[in-house]
């Protein structure tokens, strides 16, 4: 897939031109059995901007990913949508949307043509006909690099053309929000470079995106980067910020940092900074976030049938 053909990627006939949304989450924790898992995040997530969450295993990534996207209620604390509620306007927030979670999402004897268009029938409202889905699905298999395996059943792909056919799920519908836990797992290098590219310039169209990862590649591709360690925030920045902050040559070094102290050293340097309080609020460089949660009827109609209500 060529630089090109990333320039383009959805670009044509695009659902709605309004960027994505701001969401915040403000003293955001979670507990499970009598175990508190997140504690106290303050954070901010802006249109046009990829953040990428990292952090030791157990750190409470997945889980901060399952809260702003509903799956999971918070305990304590609450997320923001352009400065509304997120509880007040569920449904349209779950349609605007892409949610790629770490296994596949889609049965592998289907064929990948065969997966587009089950999944645009679904999430697509039904004003769109038969042409205009299977022009859809041809653009998204396209962009995505995916067009010599869409009559391939999706067991016989390779995991870096699964990942895209899981991605490519999600932006048939088009969303203004692309969430994705651990999109690099079990992907070789250049195959995550293309995936990295491909949401660096999702980002560049004003989509709010968020992701974790476990890989230290390819960070200068996104806009910031956060660190959970124990349930809390210890870092949000810039790349160049985390390794002033952490005083390290290379992003590599980071884990074995801050493996030399305990997290309630980070916690409390980290609140103690300025990085904290400018983490949770918008930029002023973005010019504050668009008003409402406003969204086409099509998308907004669309259901991820998640359990927060």
């Amino acid at each position: 897939m060529n630089d090109e053909a990333l320039v383009h990627l959805f670009s044509e006939d695009a659902t709605t031109n309004m960027p994505g949304p701001t969401i915040q989450t403000r003293r955001l924790a979670f507990a499970a059995g009598g175990k508190k898992i997140l504690s106290a995040i303050d954070l901010a997530f802006e249109a046009g901007q990829i953040t990428t969450i990292i952090g030791p295993s157990g750190s409470g990534k997945s889980t901060l990913l399952k809260c702003v996207t509903t799956a999971l209620a918070p305990t304590e604390g609450e997320v923001l949508v352009d400065d509304q509620d997120l509880k007040k306007d569920l449904a349209t927030f779950r349609g605007r949307l892409g949610y790629v979670p770490q296994d596949d999402i889609i049965h592998r004897e289907l064929r990948v043509e065969q997966a587009f268009q089950f999944a645009a029938r679904l999430r697509l409202g039904s004003e769109y006909s038969r042409e205009e889905i299977a022009r859809r699905v041809e653009k998204t298999a396209r962009e995505l690099g995916l067009l010599e395996c869409r009559f391939r059943r999706v067991r016989s792909l390779s995991g870096g053309q699964r990942k895209r056919v899981n991605v490519g799920v999600e932006l048939l519908a088009e969303p203004d929000i692309l969430v994705l836990d651990e999109p690099a797992s079990g992907l070789d290098p250049a195959t995550e470079e293309d995936l990295l590219h491909i949401l660096r310039r999702l980002a560049d169209q004003e989509r709010t995106i968020v992701l974790t990862t476990h890989s230290m590649e390819y960070l200068s591709l996104v806009d910031r980067i956060v660190i959970l360690m124990e349930g809390s925030v210890i870092f949000a920045g810039t790349l160049n910020e985390l390794l002033a902050y952490f005083d390290i040559p290379h992003v590599a070094d980071v884990f074995k940092t801050i493996r030399g102290r305990n997290a309630l050293h980070w916690k409390n340097k980290y609140r103690a900074s300025p990085l904290a309080g400018r983490a949770a609020r918008v930029s002023k460089e973005s010019g504050g976030p668009p008003s409402g949660l406003q969204a086409s009827t099509s998308i907004a109609a669309r259901s991820h049938d998640l359990p927060w209500l």
